[in-house]
Formats: structure tokens, C-alpha cells, sequence
């Protein structure tokens, strides 16, 4: 009988002071209610939200918001105004504020891609803010991904570029929720790369999964693998491990190349046209790449390997390309990548060499490339201009 009393005075006293505070108490009352003094709030996470930046600039979090709209383009804008809303939880601040203002966006429905137009404050932003705040606009934009996989931010009139001067497209998953010390992410792909198949006459398909640091693009990891070599016990290598990748860019659907002068040598007594197909049917399956360009130290090759030529424009070339299946052959099951130093090891090692120059080279007052910490995907670039061969016809492989 007691204990009726004491909970029927409690409920009574309870339901008086919230009847006499307002919203803000009652939160704060329920939060020492339910809550420890010092643990964080997290909002319930929805279907679909708008990530929101603690405080202290260190990590993000998704806060439920409902988003309606007719049109992608009407999503993005709803997306926008919802990352302007004050948050609930006074722990927690919304990212686009202050020094970051979209002023117009667009959106490519070919490549599902939105590009923000930002005012030119955007870049006094500090390095731990600017990366969660971009980290927290792409993932809230992308988690709608049947309309949009990539963002590209440009600031005033300057795009955003990767280290080799190419549109940085950026996708959710290329980002973390926490800031630490090292702001180095790494990226996982699915692909299919080609090597040469056992007895050396033809390529053969390998399904691998590839890792490599954000600031790589996806095609000079994918010729990086190749000189790296197969996975898959029996395939045999189609590039010299020797072989120095200087440059992969993409710009209007061609994908240059750039090598040194040992990718011209034959491996293994094989075919040179091996060397040549091994990169571009790995390359042509990309988003975007429909035909491969190679150029020696930066240059266009006139010579020809074997009597074949280069200087001109591959295509996908399946004919070269051993099916087993086909043969009444078991198909191997994709390999499982390797635990330990994968393929593109050697793609990481040359990337952290760069930074280290880079960084030597502005603190000797030299102009760096900018290093933004964040991920870039497959792109048509708006790289410098590379050598273009009209006039030297094109190679399809037929």
C-alpha cells in the first residue's frame, strides 16, 4: 500500500513540473532520467536522415528527418535544407552553416551525379570540419543510391580535385563517421582484371576484391594490379612487374595510360598484344572508359611492338579472352582477396612515397597539390591535357 502512494505521488509530481517546463526541460529531465550526465545522445537512426557534427568536430551522426520529394532534383534540395536545420540534441550542430553555403546545385542523371556550388568561404573552413562536414553532405545525399551514387563539390569556380587534377567524385561509403589521427581511408572494388591464362596464348578473367588508399583513382589501382601480378594460382602475370605507372586519367570517355617504357617489353616470351588487352579490357569495364590511349613517359609511342602499333585508340578486345566455362571446364570461384599485403601493395608504398615528397616539398616552400583527405572514384577528369592522336586512326583489335 505504501509503495502504491509513493509511485501515485511521483507520477502526480512528475506530471505538475512537466505541465510548468517546456520542451527543452522535459528533455533535459528525461536525459538525467535515462541517461548517464556524460554519455552521448543518438538520435534514433531512420530509414532516411541528414547527418549532423558533434560539437567538438570529431565524429558524425544520422538524425531521423523525413525527406519527400517528385524529382531527384527536388530530393537534393530537401537533402540541403535538412542538413541547414538546428538539431534537436544541443550536442550536436548542423553542417551546412556559417562559411559553408550551397549556392546552386546540379544533378547528371546519366552518371547519378550531384554537384554542390559552394560559396568561396567553404575553403577557410579548419581540416578537422571540412573533412566531416564534406564526409556528412555526401553521405546524406548518396544514401538515396537508386538516384544518386557520386557528389562533386566545387568552391567558388574551382572544382575539387584529386592529386592528379581530375573531378573528385566522392561516394558515402569512402568515408568514416570519426576523425583520428590519420585521415587515410581505404576503398574496397569489386572487379575483374585480366591476366594470361596458363599455357600463355590467351587472357583469362579474375575476379578479385581491391583495396587502396582514397586518394588513388580506380584505374591506376586497376594498372597497379596488373603489374602486381594475379592472384589466382596458375594465371601467369601480363605486365613486367617492373613496369612504372606514372599517370591514369580519364577525360571524355578515353582513358590515357601512361607508363614507362618497360610495359613495351614481353613477358615470359608472350604475345605483346597480351600486354596491350590485359589493360584494356580491364579498363574498359570502368564506368565511363570506352576506349584506352597508352603513352610512354608522357608521350605517344610511333614504334610498334611485334608490328604492333600504339599510338592509336584500343577498344575492348573479348576474342582474346579464355572462357572455361565454355570448354566444358570448371570455373575456379573468385579468389578470396589476401589478407596480407594484396595486390596493390605496391600501389599504397608509391601513393605514401608521393605524400612524403609532397609534404617535403611545402615545407621548402614549394606549391603542393592539394591532398584532400577524402576519396575519389572513376571520373571523366578535367585533367590537364593529354597528347591526343586524331590523326593516327584507332586499334579495335580486329
Amino acid at each position: 500500500m505504501r509503495k502504491t502512494k509513493f509511485f501515485t505521488v511521483l507520477f502526480l509530481s512528475l506530471c505538475l513540473v512537466l505541465s510548468t517546463t517546456g520542451c527543452s526541460s522535459i528533455r533535459t529531465i528525461w536525459h538525467k532520467l535515462g541517461h548517464k550526465e556524460d554519455a552521448e545522445v543518438t538520435t534514433t537512426e531512420a530509414s532516411h536522415g541528414v547527418y549532423q557534427m558533434n560539437l567538438g568536430e570529431t565524429r558524425l551522426i544520422k538524425a531521423a528527418y523525413e525527406v519527400t520529394a517528385d524529382s531527384t532534383e527536388e530530393l537534393i534540395g530537401a537533402c540541403i535544407e535538412g542538413m541547414k536545420q538546428t538539431p534537436s540534441d544541443n550536442a550536436y550542430k548542423c553542417l551546412i552553416y556559417g562559411d559553408v553555403q550551397v549556392k546552386d546545385y546540379s544533378y547528371d542523371s546519366n552518371n547519378r551525379l550531384v554537384t554542390l556550388y559552394f560559396d568561396p568561404a567553404y575553403s577557410k573552413l579548419t581540416a578537422s570540419r571540412e573533412i566531416l562536414t564534406r564526409a556528412g553532405i555526401v553521405k546524406t545525399l548518396t544514401q538515396f543510391s537508386d538516384e544518386i551514387q557520386y557528389v562533386s563539390f566545387v568552391i567558388g569556380d574551382q572544382p575539387m580535385t584529386t592529386t592528379d587534377g581530375s573531378t573528385k567524385m566522392m561516394r558515402g561509403k569512402d568515408f568514416v563517421d570519426n576523425i583520428s589521427g590519420n585521415m587515410e581511408y581505404v576503398r574496397e572494388d569489386y572487379v575483374t582484371m585480366y591476366f594470361v591464362s596458363g599455357d600463355g596464348t590467351r587472357l583469362q578473367a579474375e575476379d578479385v576484391v581491391v583495396k587502396y588508399l582514397s586518394k588513388i583513382n580506380l584505374e591506376t589501382a586497376l594498372v597497379n594490379s596488373l603489374v602486381s601480378g594475379p592472384i589466382t594460382k596458375g594465371l601467369k602475370p601480363s605486365l613486367s612487374p617492373d613496369t612504372v605507372v606514372n599517370k591514369v586519367t580519364i577525360r571524355e570517355g578515353i582513358c590515357y595510360v601512361d607508363v614507362d617504357k618497360t610495359f613495351l617489353e614481353r613477358v615470359n616470351g608472350q604475345s605483346f598484344e597480351l600486354n596491350i588487352y590485359s589493360v584494356v579490357n580491364t579498363l574498359t569495364q570502368v564506368t565511363g572508359v570506352s576506349r584506352v590511349q597508352f603513352l610512354i613517359d608522357g608521350a605517344i609511342f610511333n614504334g610498334s611492338v611485334e608490328g604492333v602499333h600504339i599510338d592509336g585508340m584500343f577498344e575492348k578486345n573479348m576474342s582474346l579472352v579464355y572462357r572455361p566455362e565454355k570448354e566444358g571446364q570448371k570455373q575456379n570461384p573468385p579468389p578470396k582477396p589476401p589478407e596480407d599485403g594484396d595486390a596493390l601493395k605496391k600501389d599504397i608504398e608509391q601513393q605514401l612515397k608521393d605524400n612524403t615528397a609532397t609534404s617535403e616539398n611545402a615545407n621548402s616552400g614549394e606549391t603542393a597539390t592539394d591532398g584532400a583527405e577524402t576519396s575519389e572514384t572513376p571520373t571523366e577528369a578535367g585533367s590537364p591535357a593529354e597528347p591526343t592522336p586524331e590523326a593516327s586512326g584507332e586499334n579495335t583489335g580486329e
